[in-house]
C-alpha cells in the first residue's frame, strides 16, 4: 500500500523545505502507527492467524523528495515476504500443485508429514481426510485433502490502512503542520 504527499505546489523554498519536513514527520508517525494497527489486527477481528510469521514480516518506510510517500507491507525492505499475504489480502482460488492441497482441520498444528502413522480414508460424504487410528476401531480426522479451495478476501492491510486514515487527514491539516514546524520537529 503507498500513500504520497505532493509538497511541489508551495512557491517560497524555505517555506517549502520545512513543510516537506513536518508533512514527511507526520507521515512517518502515522506510518508506525499504522503498522501497530495492522498488527493487531492481524492477531484479533480481521484474520486470526495461526503462527506470527506475517505479523513479522509487516514493515513501512517513508521516503521524502519531491514526493513524500509511505510504503507499508508485508516483506518491504529488508524482511522476508509471506507468500501468502496477497491471498489473504484479495481473496483467490488456491490449487494443489501436485495432486492435493492438505487443509489442517481445527485443533490441528503442523503439517500432513508431521504424523508419519496417519493415512487417508473417504468420509461417508466422500471427502478424502488423513486421519490417524484412535483406539481400538477409532480415527482422529487431521486433515481434509482438495483439489483447490477458495480463499476469502479478508482485507487485512487495505481494512487497518482505512481504519488509520483519518488519523493521518487530522495530522495534516494546516494547523498540525505549522505546530510541527514551529516546534522544528520536522
Amino acid at each position: 500500500m503507498k500513500m504520497t504527499i505532493d509538497v511541489t505546489k508551495y512557491r517560497r523554498r524555505r517555506k517549502k523545505e520545512n513543510m516537506s519536513k513536518a508533512f514527511h514527520f507526520q507521515l512517518q508517525k502515522w506510518t508506525g502507527k499504522t503498522i501497530k494497527q495492522i498488527i493487531r489486527n492481524l492477531s484479533g477481528p480481521i484474520l486470526k492467524t495461526r503462527s506470527a510469521q506475517l505479523r513479522r514480516s509487516i514493515t513501512g518506510r517513508t521516503f521524502k523528495g519531491k514526493l513524500i510517500e509511505a510504503i507499508i507491507g508485508s516483506g518491504i525492505f529488508g524482511r522476508k515476504p509471506v507468500k501468502y499475504a496477497r491471498i489473504h489480502e484479495k481473496g483467490g482460488k488456491i490449487k494443489a500443485k501436485k495432486k492435493f492441497l492438505t487443509i489442517p482441520l481445527p485443533g490441528v498444528k503442523g503439517r500432513a508429514a508431521n504424523f508419519p502413522d496417519a493415512f487417508i480414508i473417504k468420509s461417508k460424504k466422500g471427502n478424502l481426510l488423513i486421519v490417524e487410528k484412535k483406539g481400538k476401531s477409532g480415527f482422529k480426522p487431521l486433515f481434509a485433502l482438495k483439489k483447490e479451495v477458495d480463499i476469502p478476501a479478508r482485507h487485512w492491510l487495505s481494512q487497518s490502512i482505512k481504519e488509520m486514515k483519518p488519523d493521518l487527514l487530522r495530522s495534516l491539516k494546516p494547523v498540525e503542520i505549522l505546530k510541527i514546524m514551529k516546534q522544528g520537529l520536522g
